[in-house]
């Protein structure tokens, strides 16, 4: 056993070099970190994925117009249709090179249509040809080969319906946007974009070599991803906090998402300007909102400017600052060429080219607040899911944008020599199929405010007398069109009140016939007959011609003291110009889905409510005022056009009324005072000529009616009222319904 020597040393242990525990306590901070950056990355990952794959968007609802249909027979010019394509912001061109263009040669109008989605599918874009002849359109041709029986033209855009703070923007799917748009915007913005992980350290790397070259900033580091990043979750802030921010969530984006995918994302998210207080997102609504069109048919100098607008959307403000804005496009067209995305002649072309933006806000046809009220309030009743309307769903509506800018006009320019205080409504209707074509308000119709075609209920007058005369021609061996009615002074007890109504002209004929007294809108004798009828029966009829409502009748409802609306009003008389077939009003046709998907389709519901018998003999009688009654000033003013319509006066001139038909457009016209004071204007003084000027200058179709099975022209005296032999001196020639055994009278003395 060995032993150490006295006073040895025990040897000495290695002590831990100096930057051991440094480095040990480094290493846990930067584990700690490791986890709650995974943490992180994990739960952003959660949050970004799952937002990102659902509805990254409130896309608003967009509204149509209808979509003009074209048939061999229509009554249509070459000027109107020229003027159509216009208001969808064709082009003129003889080349007809791309879709939404148009030419023109003597008779013939050629159309190179826009591809479009509508009710019933997609349609292709396509070349056709219109042919006219003097009474409008002759043959269609597709191709200009193909002869055809049918084409349409896309439905104008006329409203995005938006929310609350809901931002405005049209969905583009990738393959709809120009090559030359992707290729300049990723020059431009990202080249990289389709090789980096969502970050680009080279990218920064050359901005940062261009600003010091340039001495400025010409040129951003961020990738396309970092800016959708920065765009759809991070506020605006420059930190460094929200640059790390940014760069994870490129991270993830590229990582989990496909580069198409982004980009497209990209494109429907940036912000390209403002529409006074609502911001313009995405390339496809910024296309609408400066140049009026589709992505597809942008030229390169505007693909230019879009592109150059993404460095700063207020500073290059083509509308306030025209000449920073042409500087940056010809900027960007100068990267185009030089990287061969443009030749040398397309080049000088597109820095040649003024700016031609359309006037803010008139992307959209939204001039029509008063039918958009119309529709916003149907779209309420319709039984679908509400909330689909901020998931940039089609509404198709009735609206013909020609009728409603010529009934505005027409409200405009006939108000102008009206005492100030005089207000107006009008409603346009395709009586055959219920459909609300145009509708006016007020007088100031391109502001929104009350809508009096709707919600103005005023006293109607004799706007209720059809009605009536309707309900006796119903029972055709009771009345006839010759029936003598008597036209003596009668007094009643109504409301506590003796009340003796009067003839307009204050005075009495004795006995009359029914289609006399119902032309010259006497007041006695329809009192009498409706009295003869009883209330309950012109309460139903009411009903079976279209009141929704239930209201109470006193004896002077019988000349009109109830109170309805231009809109009631327009469903009475649809169903008495409809040949008695009554169908709801309305202006929405269809809803689908941003896909197309049907989710509503207007039901095609028609009741029969009255005999084409007893309607017959009415419309005749309504045709007679319009020739040589209350409203025969329309026959002095257009004489090769038959009509039929009614005046409607209340009492002390408060309101003044007509609506009339002709074969195809019923319209209603209501003028008077929001306060209810007397206008001093009868119907035949007040709200006539705005009819006649609508037709005047919209044009008419003169009413062709054919005798119905069991009706006949039959004589009856003038004096008795009685059916009477032809050879009989004095008689009135009319239409009657046939009665079996009917027996003619002897001739009067």
């Amino acid at each position: 056993m060995s032993t150490r020597s006295k006073g040895a040393r025990s040897p000495k242990k290695m002590g831990k070099p100096w930057w051991y525990k440094p480095l040990f306590t480094l290493a846990k901070v930067a584990l700690v970190l490791f986890f709650v950056l995974a943490t992180y990355l994990i739960y952003l990952d959660s949050k970004v994925t799952q937002a990102f794959a659902g509805q990254k968007w409130q896309v608003p609802a967009q509204i149509y117009a209808r979509s003009l249909a074209l048939f061999p027979g229509m009554a249509l010019t070459s000027v109107q249709l020229q003027a159509e394509l216009e208001q969808l912001q064709y082009q003129r061109n003889p080349a007809l090179t791309s879709a939404g263009q148009y030419s023109v040669s003597r008779n013939h109008v050629t159309i190179f249509r826009r591809a479009f989605t509508y009710i019933d599918g997609n349609e292709p874009e396509t070349l056709f040809s219109v042919e006219f002849n003097s009474s409008g359109i002759n043959r269609i041709r597709y191709r200009q080969q193909e002869e055809v029986n049918f084409a349409r033209l896309e439905p104008q855009l006329i409203e995005h319906m938006l929310s609350p703070h809901q931002e405005d923007r049209e969905l583009v799917r990738l393959e709809q946007v120009p090559i030359l748009l992707k290729e300049s915007l990723l020059l431009v913005e990202d080249r990289d974009f389709y090789h980096h992980r969502g970050v680009s350290p080279l990218s920064v790397l050359r901005a940062l070599w261009a600003n010091i070259s340039a001495g400025r900033t010409v040129q951003g580091g961020s990738t396309l991803t970092q800016q959708l990043a920065k765009n759809m979750y991070l506020s605006s802030e420059r930190t460094l906090l929200r640059k790390i921010n940014e760069a994870m969530i490129a991270l993830i984006l590229d990582y989990r998402f496909s580069k198409d995918y982004l980009l497209e994302a990209y494109l429907n998210e940036i912000f390209l300007g403002q529409n006074h207080a609502t911001a313009v997102h995405g390339f496809g609504l910024g296309s609408r909102f400066y140049f009026a069109k589709p992505l597809t048919e942008l030229r390169p100098d505007e693909i230019a400017l879009l592109i150059g607008l993404l460095k700063g959307p207020s500073y290059y403000d083509p509308r306030r600052y025209p000449e920073r804005a042409i500087t940056r496009r010809d900027l960007v067209l100068r990267l185009m060429f030089e990287q061969h995305l443009l030749d040398a002649k397309q080049y000088q072309q597109a820095v040649q080219q003024p700016l031609q933006l359309v006037a803010r806000g008139q992307y959209l046809n939204a001039r029509f607040p008063a039918y958009l009220d119309a529709v916003k309030k149907e779209l309420r009743q319709i039984n679908f899911d509400q909330q689909l309307l901020s998931s940039g769903i089609k509404v198709f509506t009735f609206l013909d944008p020609k009728a409603q800018q010529q009934a505005e006009l027409t409200v405009r320019q006939q108000l102008q020599s009206r005492d100030e205080q005089v207000q107006a409504a009008m409603l346009v209707v395709n009586y055959q199929r219920a459909e609300i074509q145009a509708l006016v308000g007020g007088k100031e119709s391109g502001f929104a405010g009350f809508n009096r075609a709707l919600d103005a209920r005023r006293q109607i007058g004799s706007i209720i007398k059809p009605v009536i005369y309707l309900e006796a021609l119903n029972q055709p061996g009771r009345f006839s069109l010759a029936s003598m009615l008597e036209d003596q002074p009668l007094s009643l007890r109504s409301t506590n009140q003796d009340w003796q109504p009067q003839n307009f002209d204050k005075t009495f004929r004795g006995k009359v016939p029914l289609v006399t007294a119902l032309t010259d809108s006497l007041n006695v004798p329809t009192v009498r007959l409706g009295l003869q009828l009883g209330m309950p029966t012109i309460s139903d009829a009411l009903k079976k011609l279209g009141l929704s409502r239930r209201i109470t009748l006193q004896p002077a409802a019988l000349l009109g003291a109830i109170e309805l609306s231009p809109l009631e009003v327009s469903q009475l008389y649809q169903t008495l110009a409809n040949n008695g077939v009554y169908q709801a009003l309305a202006t929405v046709q269809a809803v689908t889905d941003k896909d197309g998907h049907r989710l509503y389709h207007r039901p095609g519901q028609r009741f029969s409510r009255y005999s084409l018998q007893s309607i017959y003999l009415l419309q005749h009688a309504l045709i007679a005022v319009t020739q040589t009654g209350t409203a025969k000033a329309i026959q002095r003013a257009l004489p090769m056009t038959v009509f039929a319509g009614k005046t409607g006066t209340s009492s002390d001139y408060r309101d003044s009324w007509f609506t009339g038909f002709d074969q195809q457009t019923l319209l209603t016209v209501w003028l008077g005072r929001d306060d209810n004071k007397p206008i001093g204007l009868t119907g035949g003084s007040g709200a006539l000529p705005l009819f006649i000027d609508y037709f005047t200058r919209q044009g008419a179709q003169s009413i062709i009616r054919y005798l119905p099975e069991q009706v006949t022209i039959q004589a009856f005296s003038a004096t008795s009222g009685a059916p009477v032999a032809e050879t009989c001196a004095n008689v009135l020639l009319l239409p009657a319904i046939v009665v079996e055994m009917q027996q003619l009278s002897a001739c009067d003395n």
